[in-house]
C-alpha cells in the first residue's frame, strides 16, 4: 500500500495541503504520512535522553513537532484515513528526494506561497523538489476542497516519452468525477499545421488506452503564454504539467514553467515529471 506523503512546517499554506491531502486520501483510499524536518545542533538520532536534557530549547520543538503530527494524524483518522508520521532531522534536499521513493509514495502534496516561492516546508529548496521528485507533486496555496474539482487541464507535449506519466495522471484521478482536458501549444520553434496536431492528439491517447477526455490546441509565442490563455479560457479547477528539461526545439514543458504557474495563479498545480 502507497501513501499520499504531506510535507508540513504547520504554517497556514500547509494547513491547507494537509486537509486537502487528507481529503485526496480518502477518495483514492490510501493511508497519509506527515512529514515534519527539524534542524538540530547534534545529530539527535544518536542520543540517549539524559544528553538530550542538555538541549532544552531542541528538545522543546521536538515535542511541540510531535505533539502537532500526531494532532494531524488524528484529524485524519476522524475522517477514517489511516495516518501516521515521520519526524526527521537535519535533511538536505538530496536526502528528501532519496526519502520521497516512488514505491512507498503515490503523491505528494505541499503548500505554496505562489509570487513568494514556495514555503520552506524542509529546508530552502522545496521549488527542487518539483524539479527532481519522482512521485508526482501537487502543490496548495488556499483552501480548496476535493469535491470542488469539477475540471482539470493537462497540458503534455504528446510525445511517446510522455505517456506512462500521462497514465500515472490518470490513475491518480481515476476516482475523481471530472471534467478532463488536454491542451497542447503550439509554438513557433516547432509549429505544426492543425490535421498534424489532432492526429498526435489521437495517436497519443489511443496509445494511453485512454479516451474519456476533451482536447484542444492553442497557438502561442511560447509554451508559459499558451498554458496561460488555457488556463485563462477554460478556468479549470486543477492544472496538471507533465515535465521535463528542454531538450533542443522540442515543445515540452520544463519545470520553471510549472514553478511559473504555481507562482502566478491561486488554483492547485500537479507536477508529474516524464521520467517517472
Amino acid at each position: 500500500m502507497k501513501y499520499i506523503l504531506i510535507p508540513t512546517d504547520f504554517s497556514e499554506s500547509s494547513k491547507n495541503a494537509s486537509e486537502f491531502g487528507i481529503e485526496m486520501a480518502k477518495v483514492l483510499a490510501l493511508p497519509v504520512k506527515f512529514l515534519h524536518s527539524i534542524q538540530t545542533p547534534v545529530d539527535w538520532s544518536t542520543l540517549n535522553r539524559q544528553v538530550e536534557d542538555k538541549y532544552p530549547e531542541s528538545k522543546s520543538r521536538i515535542n511541540s513537532a510531535k505533539e502537532q503530527l500526531k494532532i494531524w494524524e488524528k484529524k485524519a483518522e476522524e475522517k477514517d484515513v489511516d495516518a501516521e508520521h515521520t519526524l526527521l532531522f537535519n535533511t538536505g534536499m538530496e536526502e528528501l528526494n532519496n526519502y520521497v521513493n516512488p514505491k512507498k509514495y503515490e503523491l505528494v502534496v505541499m503548500g505554496t506561497h505562489g509570487t513568494k516561492g514556495f514555503e520552506k516546508i524542509i529546508g530552502s529548496n522545496t521549488q527542487k523538489l518539483i524539479r527532481q521528485s519522482k512521485v508526482p507533486v501537487l502543490a496548495i496555496k488556499y483552501p480548496f476542497k476535493v469535491a470542488n474539482l469539477k475540471k482539470i487541464l493537462i497540458a503534455s507535449d504528446l510525445k511517446e516519452h510522455s505517456q506512462p506519466a500521462f497514465q500515472k495522471v490518470f490513475k491518480i484521478l481515476g476516482k475523481l468525477n471530472t471534467e478532463k482536458n488536454l491542451v497542447y501549444v503550439n509554438t513557433p520553434y516547432n509549429f505544426k499545421e492543425y490535421e498534424e496536431i489532432e492526429n498526435s492528439m489521437s495517436n497519443f491517447l489511443k496509445s494511453c488506452g485512454i479516451n474519456d477526455i476533451k482536447t484542444q490546441s492553442l497557438s502561442a509565442n511560447n509554451e508559459a503564454r499558451g498554458i496561460g490563455m488555457a488556463l485563462n479560457k477554460l478556468k479549470p479547477d486543477l492544472f496538471i504539467s507533465i515535465t521535463h528539461q528542454r531538450s533542443g526545439l522540442d515543445t515540452i514543458f520544463s519545470p520553471s514553467i510549472t514553478e511559473e504557474i504555481i507562482n502566478n495563479y491561486d488554483i492547485p498545480v500537479l507536477s508529474i515529471n516524464r521520467e517517472i
